[in-house]
């Protein structure tokens, strides 16, 4: 069976990219090409900077079927490189950043690389390799003096045009040369195909890794549409995601996996959302697809193209458009008819045609066609095979897919005919799983399959026999696979066997794996029971904390997902029950519900050893705690009851208490600027199921009633904070019923008026400061939004409410009482015993421990911003959003078990990193906050207990990164053990240096947020895609100068790194966002390397700009002991100091700097931060985008000390 209409469908072939697009150059040189992160290139300027850098290449020896590495995401840059590479006559060798140190050193290797063209962040990828790297984004690769046409000369149509490696069934990755012949005709074809216009806004998504990425470039460039450089990483953190980014970005086509578009149909089916309008057409391919979810597609009336090809026939060898064939009944999706020049076979395994109906190896010949494996002749002679159906001397490509033709002519994939496996629509070959697993110490035996799922639920499984006496461990396997292999790769599943099992004739017995894959549950159940007694109840207590069924006696803290917080949690509940004074690092050090208990047991014991009544003892000693720590809160409440009664006459209310500590200084601030949204904390989340409105109004009124912040306002009485509790009044909710809407645009509707409501200020002293809008899609979906101030609120407050509202609906739908103890303690009552409680003598204890931390105080951090002299003017801001991948935050995780910290820490500890390159400071000090919530009694209570710490850091010559994970560790450990003095009161007590537009002791801001514990179900209700002002929603603020905050969303972490916009400029900060996720890639794939080995170019560069400026320094102030983080102001420095130290400054080194930045800078690592970054601004001809600028409302200094999360 053949087919051989689109070999002959045009004359010949194009034959080359790069000439068909100088073609469309010529036609439309003003039109956008792309269009990315801020940076729009037209044709004419993408173009003449692709021939500039191609003139480069060719200075430096780069021709014909020269080898060129390109390690770059999605981007400008991308496109300008990949067609400099193309015009300068070589090929290029995509190297994904997301693959492993190890992976990308071995493709440099194979493929003789000698040049990569990268971005200054992703330079550590390339370790200790000696190619050339040039940087797009360094000043020093200006190629704005270069000629702006191509150079001369041209490439044969059968030239390598580039050299994408797949997954080798022998273990090694396999380097696929493609023509530029092949490249050429995959554009037309798939331009023509999709129906590509001039006016098209189309996506790409796909890694430079992925062949896919030729399908989604190409064919855009050549036929004048504009090129939208995303990358699924940041496009498709979740689908409600990618529809916004859609809308927002008016994009008219795209091109998608076939598991991602299995989820994007199951989306719009649950949701009844649509597709934006711009939407023309949807290109998906790489696997099998589902009869429903085809079926559904068509009622989008949106044409689908399905593509279907492997990487040796240049990404793509047949297509089927929906708007041009016939839909099956029966929902089956064929892979359609061959490309343009390109044909398409079934043949036996002897190389026969199969007849009508029959099934065979699809084989592809013509243009498409690879020139073959590099290196490799036997591999390439075995798949790459003479044609005998033509006389030219052509070849076929053996794919190894079975398949047939239907009675219309088209082609269906029906499966593999060796164990080749398709995920998320990536190839792997389970043999390279194989190779790399059993290169394991402890493994002696490996062999690797995939669940029999569609792809969107198809998951990788790895049988493992031990090697003799060895025990492997899962977390111990996967980062060993993770260090090696991409994240698709990685199984999600590890089944240890005994033996292998074999059938009769002595090959493996698949189906008996399967049936042991069923029988053996995975890793992380409860393990070993706990034993009766302190085990048990330990184990319980881990439960409630951790939100689980049950805990084992042998499980691990860190295993099960516990974070900081959970820690905290865990200890002072610990501490309550038992009566002994276990710490944080007992918890991770120990690890185990048995390890923890056996410590509790011996902390209880009598210091002469077990006797008969120390269970006893112990038991009376917790029973005393308890019921002094409840004689305690009745003591404060009444208190709090004599004051109200003396003050009832004058405020007219009943209910009356001084502010808390941890609301003090946020009210003061609240009120320098009660029309500026700084403190909204609202956030959002979506009801699926049948909501009975009458319940739910119930039960919100229930939880009003509840819990008194939600009904709190503030004021002044007697020169003092106070806060004011109203007694239950008129139902804080607002209802919006969109159904009224067009079913597609019912999603749109909501976000805007979601925006405006987030963006209102709450003014504390009017209020409310609680309320909730209620938006209806239809009668089993609603979205929840809860807009709500800080002062009466905080992150775990969420966690409350939702527990509480879930409860009470339960309670009111069903009509039994709610599940829920009684508050006898409210956030009142809290003020007061926080006040008494730091009177009590702990406040002495707690100073002194942040006296030793923080005496000397740690300099200022001079970060160099993009507009330093709008310092604190204006606290408007934004986000910059970059997930961080599911195969990173596994690492992280087994990073945090293998060195028994927290992936906080880890976390943390890439933040000091960076900032230590940035800022070139050894002393470091970063806000983070802490929930403060160890009195016994407050977990349940609805408040802002939130409390910021100075966590300081401090680097040393020679330190590995994990003696920096341990010290951070230290840090962390012994801040939360003295998280109760509030941060105002420390810089009361400390008196730390003082700077306009700073923050005492940090500029910067991190911090973890948890959404794996907010989802909850409630009478057929669930709560679940939760969105926050640190991810979905956006009160056009940020609180301080950049704040970094990575959320676990369970199968993903999310970095949000929030930035004042009168500072930094967006492309800036993700740059940053970028750089950031590089340095964690690199801690936790050689944790014991020095932390110099991450230094980035610019940090190199200044070090010696440093000596040099020392030495200015030393003349200036004629002395010879200054530092380099020594303050120019704290040594003595004056105006007219500053002005000829400045001008030494610009004729020593040939720049120019502003006072401004100087007086900014400060310091000598400081200044030469400035002196290595001055350059000319960016030429018109050169990569840099056009920044928007910041504006707004100035407010007071006092927003400059905005700390709290």
């Amino acid at each position: 069976m053949h087919d051989l209409t689109a070999a002959t469908a045009n004359d010949t072939a194009p034959v080359t990219v790069h000439g068909v697009f100088e073609q469309r150059v010529l036609a439309s040189p003003d039109a956008v090409a792309v269009d990315g992160d801020g940076v729009r290139l037209t044709y004419g300027e993408t173009d003449r900077l692709a021939n500039r850098l191609a003139h480069r290449l060719r200075s430096l020896g780069v021709g014909a079927e020269a080898r060129v590495g390109v390690l770059l995401e999605p981007s400008t840059e991308l496109v300008v490189a990949l067609l400099g590479i193309l015009k300068a006559g070589a090929a290029y060798v995509p190297l994904d950043p997301d693959y492993p140190p190890d992976r990308i050193a071995h493709l440099l290797r194979d493929s003789g690389t000698g040049i990569v063209l990268t971005r200054r962040h992703l330079t550590p990828r390339l370790g200790p390799s000696d190619v050339r790297r040039i940087c797009l984004d360094a000043p020093e690769q200006d190629l704005a003096g270069l000629p702006d046409g191509p150079p001369p000369g041209g490439v044969p149509a059968d030239g390598a045009a580039c050299m994408i490696y797949t997954s080798g069934s022998t273990g090694v990755p396999k380097g696929v040369v493609i023509t530029h012949r092949g490249l050429a005709n995959l554009a037309a074809a798939a331009a023509e195909e999709f129906g590509l216009r001039s006016d098209d806004r189309f996506l790409h998504l796909a890694s430079i890794g992925f062949s896919a990425a030729l399908e989604e470039v190409f064919p855009a460039l050549l036929s004048g549409a504009a090129l939208l450089p995303v990358g699924y990483r940041r496009a498709l953190p979740s689908i409600p995601h990618f529809l916004d980014l859609l809308r927002r970005e008016h994009v008219t086509g795209f091109e998608i996996t076939t598991s991602y578009w299995h989820q994007l149909v199951d989306e719009l089916t649950e949701t009844g959302e649509r597709l934006p309008e711009s939407v023309r057409f949807v290109v998906m391919g790489g696997d099998r697809t589902r009869p429903d979810a085809v079926r559904a597609w068509r009622t989008t009336g949106i044409p689908l193209v399905h593509v279907y090809g492997p990487t040796e026939a240049t990404a793509t060898g047949s297509y089927h458009h929906t708007a041009k064939e016939r839909a099956d009944p029966a929902g089956r999706l064929p892979i359609g008819r061959a490309i343009a020049h390109t044909r398409l076979h079934l043949l036996d395994d002897r190389m026969r045609p199969v007849p009508d109906g029959g099934t065979g190896e699809i084989c592809i010949g013509g243009a498409a066609l690879a020139r073959g494996y590099h290196g490799a002749p036997a591999q390439t002679a075995d798949r790459f095979v003479p044609d005998p159906f033509t006389g030219d001397g052509g070849r076929l490509y053996r794919t190894g897919d079975v398949g047939r033709r239907l009675p219309d002519g088209q082609f269906e994939f029906l499966g593999r005919v060796d164990s080749q496996i398709k995920i998320r629509g990536f190839r792997v070959e389970p043999g390279e799983i194989e190779a790399v697993l059993q290169r394991h110490r402890d493994v002696g035996r490996a062999l690797v399959t995939a669940t029999d799922a569609a792809d969107a639920d198809k998951q990788l499984v790895a049988y493992v026999r031990p090697a003799d006496g060895a025990r492997p461990d899962e977390a111990d396997l996967r980062a060993h696979l993770a260090a090696a292999l991409p994240a698709h790769m990685v199984p999600a599943r590890f089944v240890h066997l005994e033996a292998v099992p074999l059938t009769g004739h002595g090959k493996v017995d698949y189906a008996a794996l399967e049936r042991l894959a069923a029988e053996q549950p995975a890793e992380g159940g409860e393990g070993v029971p706990a034993a009766p007694g302190t085990e048990a109840e330990v184990a319980a207590l881990w439960a409630a904390v951790l939100k689980r069924d049950a805990v084992g006696a042998t499980d691990d803290f860190l295993g099960l997902g516990g974070n900081s917080l959970q820690a905290a949690r865990i200890v002072a509940r610990t501490r309550r029950r038992f009566g002994v004074d276990v710490v944080l690092s007992d918890l991770l050090d120990g690890g185990t519900v048995r390890a923890l208990a056996a410590k509790v047991d011996a902390l209880r014991r009598p210091a002469d050893g077990p006797g008969a009544g120390s269970a006893t003892a112990a038991a009376g000693t917790a029973e005393a705690v308890e019921a002094a720590e409840a004689e305690d809160r009745r003591r404060w409440s009444a208190k709090r009851r004599s004051i109200e009664e003396a003050l009832a006459g004058r405020t007219g209310r009943t209910r009356t208490a001084p502010v808390a500590l941890s609301q003090q200084n946020l009210w003061m601030l609240s009120r320098a600027a009660p029309d500026v949204p700084l403190y909204n904390e609202s956030w959002q989340c979506r009801l699926t199921g049948p909501l009975d409105r009458t319940a739910f109004e119930e039960a919100l009124a229930d939880l009003v009633r509840r819990h008194e912040p939600l009904r709190t306002r503030f004021g002044m009485l007697d020169g003092n904070a106070v806060q004011y509790v109203d007694e239950p009044g008129e139902l804080p909710l607002v209802h919006h019923d969109l159904t009224g809407e067009p079913s597609g645009g019912r999603e749109r509707a909501a976000a805007a008026l979601r925006d405006d409501i987030v963006r209102v200020p709450l003014d504390p002293a009017r209020g409310p400061l609680f309320t909730v809008h209620l938006f209806r899609l239809d009668a089993a979906e609603h979205l929840l939004l809860v807009h709500v101030h800080h002062l009466v609120f905080d992150g775990v407050s969420k966690e409350v409410f939702l527990d509480d509202l879930a409860e009470l609906y339960r309670a009111r739908r069903t009509g039994r009482p709610a599940d829920l103890r009684e508050l006898s303690f409210q956030y009142g009552d809290f003020a007061l015993w926080q006040r008494g409680h730091l009177r009590a003598g702990r406040l002495e204890e707690l100073v002194e421990y942040w006296r030793g931390r923080l005496e000397p105080a740690p300099p200022p951090l001079d970060w160099p911003a993009d507009r330093p002299e709008h310092a604190a003017e204006d606290p408007r801001g934004d986000k910059v959003l970059l997930p961080l991948g599911p195969r990173l935050r596994e690492q992280v995780h087994a990073l945090a078990r293998d060195e028994r910290v927290t992936p906080y820490m880890v976390l943390l500890a890439a933040l000091a990193v960076q900032l230590h390159r940035h800022s070139g400071r050894d002393d470091l000090c970063v806000g983070t906050p802490a929930a403060n919530r160890l009195r016994s009694g407050v977990d349940g209570l609805i408040g802002c207990f939130i409390n910021s710490l100075p966590l300081r850091v401090r680097l040393t010559p020679g330190m590995t990164r994990r003696e920096l994970l341990h010290e951070v560790r230290t840090t962390c450990l012994g801040a939360l053990e003295h998280q109760a003095l509030p941060f105002d009161r420390l810089v009361q007590a400390l008196r730390p240096p003082r700077r306009p537009g700073h923050s005492p002791y940090f500029q910067v801001w991190f911090a973890t947020e948890d959404e794996t514990v907010l989802p909850r179900e409630s009478a057929g209700v669930s709560f679940s895609d939760f969105q926050g002002m640190t991810t979905g929603l956006s009160s056009g603020m940020s609180k301080t100068d950049l704040s970094w905050i990575v959320v676990d969303r369970g199968h993903d972490l999310v970095l949000s790194l929030l930035y004042r916009s009168s500072l930094f400029d967006r492309t800036a900060v993700r740059a940053l966002a970028d750089e950031y996720r590089t340095i964690v890639e690199d801690i936790v794939n050689e944790p014991g390397a020095a932390l110099a080995a991450a230094a980035d170019t610019a940090a190199r560069e200044a070090a010696p700009v440093a000596e040099r400026l020392l030495a200015v320094w030393r003349d200036a102030f004629d002395q010879q002991d200054i530092g380099a983080d020594d303050d120019f102001f704290e040594l003595g420095g004056y105006s007219m100091l500053a002005m000829q130290l400045v001008n030494t400054i610009q004729e020593e080194f040939g720049v120019e700097i502003s006072f401004t930045d100087f007086f900014e800078a400060s310091t000598v690592n400081g200044v030469a931060r400035l002196v290595t970054d001055a350059a000319p601004l960016t030429p018109a001809g050169d990569f840099g985008g056009r920044p928007e600028q910041g504006g707004g409302p100035s407010l007071d200094d006092m927003l400059a000390d905005a700390f709290s999360d």
